[in-house]
């Protein structure tokens, strides 16, 4: 570490105050820079920092650990052995900072993503782990699945190796790391909730917490009642109905002070620490926001980046433009167009959706329903040739066989594999290219009436459903949506000579 960054940090010896107390009286810094841990007790560390921390070369320029001489070695005889260590966390910003000295048993941090949740709690469960943690009691880092847990097994592994507090690592039955102190920290899942009952634990973190069920919250929150030690549950927004919602309303509840607390980081969090440290990184981030803005739904950017809660189901398209005039019977001279085909399921319609590539204007819509298909392949095929238009158009379901029989007819199609997250894609584009007057449309009411009552449903896995209420119809979003992601690929759809 920078010598200049170690000014700010201070060695606490045996009898200090609390890691909160030192945090707090911290000053404000400008830049990231370290903090020192308080002591790690005497007892648990001296017997083992011969063989790790206790070879580093004391510095003040790197984290390291210290052990003071014996009573035998002491001048005076009156004096007790004593033991210190210096340990420091690795930088961070002053929100992250807030976070750690929260003095609450539990704190809610509901998030913007990519701010350095996972970063900031590596840190503070390793702190918490090396200060309060013993032999007999783990503490534990909880992910929806293993997969999830990696980031937080890579960040702790690095912090403690780097400051001479890790003894090992062990990756079976499931991650964990042992510390000089003898403390041990658990990296679990909660993708079977059953596996984590039966086990005290000194506390811990609760990563992903937007997708916390209320079976595994229950499990968690029960294993720390031996020790009534700390939990730090962080993640971005996730059901509204779910734990993580109900945690942070306990943390904004005046009266559960000192028992909950509830912090909220949000771009605007990261972009002012960024301007403090690095204002070319800070420049750079703020336009990747204003280009998410422009590129995801509103409420999707409210709940990933303003850390905003959302509903549970709400309509997708909340800003579709009014018509701009009757739709179009011919093609327009300076134009190029792509038709999206939606086919029917029993009693939906086939749809084809004509949309101007260069424009970005529905201009036409026809749809039908109860004609075979061979009689609607002849009707596409016609459709296409005179608007001199490709087709894209979904191909599982009942869709293959129409597909096939166009191209045996050398129509130009363009498969389409529907799947949730490939659904997801085309609607999350379509949303955002109506939301920013991307996208004009037809006087087409159908497809008017269709947009407006378009929901989405989030799901507890965190995932999203798109669907039309029961009793309407989408189809005439969904050939749009293809339409639209077909004028995406104008380059693909040009090489194969269909444009």
């Amino acid at each position: 570490m920078r010598e200049a960054e170690t000014e700010t940090a201070t060695r606490l010896s045996k009898g200090s105050d609390s890691f909160a107390e030192m945090l707090s009286r911290t000053p404000a810094f400008r830049r990231r820079s370290e903090h020192a841990l308080s002591e790690i007790p005497s007892s648990r560390f001296a017997s083992r920092t011969t063989a790790t921390a206790g070879r580093r070369k004391p510095s003040t320029s790197k984290s390291a650990a210290k052990t003071a001489p014996s009573s035998s070695e002491s001048s005076t005889p009156q004096e007790r052995p004593s033991t210190s260590a210096t340990v420091y966390l690795p930088p961070l910003y002053p929100y992250q900072a807030r976070l750690l000295r929260d003095p609450a048993r539990d704190a809610c941090t509901v998030s913007a993503t990519q701010v350095g949740k996972t970063y900031s709690l590596a840190a503070w469960v390793l702190a918490m782990a090396l200060t309060r943690g013993n032999r007999v009691h783990p503490w534990w880092w909880l992910a929806p699945t293993y997969p999830q847990i990696e980031q937080g097994l890579k960040l702790v592994l690095a912090f403690a190796k780097s400051c001479g507090a890790l003894e090992g690592c062990k990756l079976t039955p499931y991650p964990r790391i042992k510390l000089v102190t003898g403390t041990e920290i658990e990296f679990r899942s909660w993708e079977r909730e059953q596996n984590l009952a039966g086990t005290s634990i000194g506390g811990g973190v609760v990563d992903e917490a937007g997708l916390l069920t209320d079976e595994a919250q229950g499990i968690i929150s029960t294993r720390r009642s031996a020790t009534l030690g700390p939990l730090r549950y962080i993640g971005n927004p996730g059901v509204v109905s779910g734990p993580f919602r109900r945690l942070c309303a306990l943390g904004s509840d005046p009266q559960m002070a000192g028992k909950f607390s509830l912090h909220r980081w949000t771009w605007r969090d990261k972009h002012e620490a960024l301007s403090a440290t690095d204002p070319h990184k800070a420049q750079a981030y703020a336009a990747l926001i204003e280009t998410e803005r422009e590129s995801i739904p509103e409420f999707e950017f409210r709940r990933l980046y303003e850390a905003e809660w959302t509903e549970d189901e709400a309509a997708v398209f909340r800003r579709i433009p009014p018509p701009d005039g009757p739709p179009r019977h011919a093609p327009a001279a300076d134009e190029r167009y792509v038709i999206g085909v939606d086919v029917a399921q029993q009693t939906d319609y086939l749809v084809a959706c004509v949309l101007g590539i260069n424009r970005r204007r529905v201009d036409a819509m026809e749809r039908w329903r109860g004609i075979p298909y061979p009689q609607s392949a002849q009707r596409l095929a016609a459709l296409s040739r005179a608007w001199d238009a490709p087709l894209v158009i979904e191909t599982n379901g009942p869709g293959l066989p129409l597909y096939q029989e166009l191209t045996q007819r050398g129509v130009p199609c363009s498969p389409f594999t529907t799947t949730a997250p490939t659904k997801q894609e085309i609607i999350v584009k379509l949303s955002s290219e109506l939301e920013h007057g991307r996208l004009t449309l037809a006087d087409v009411p159908p497809l008017q009436a269709e947009l407006q009552s378009f929901r989405y449903t989030r799901l507890p896995s965190g995932h999203y459903r798109y669907e039309a209420p029961s009793g309407t119809h989408d189809d005439c979003v969904m050939a749009l949506a293809f339409a639209l992601h077909g004028a995406s690929r104008v380059p693909d759809l040009s090489l194969a000579g269909w444009l």
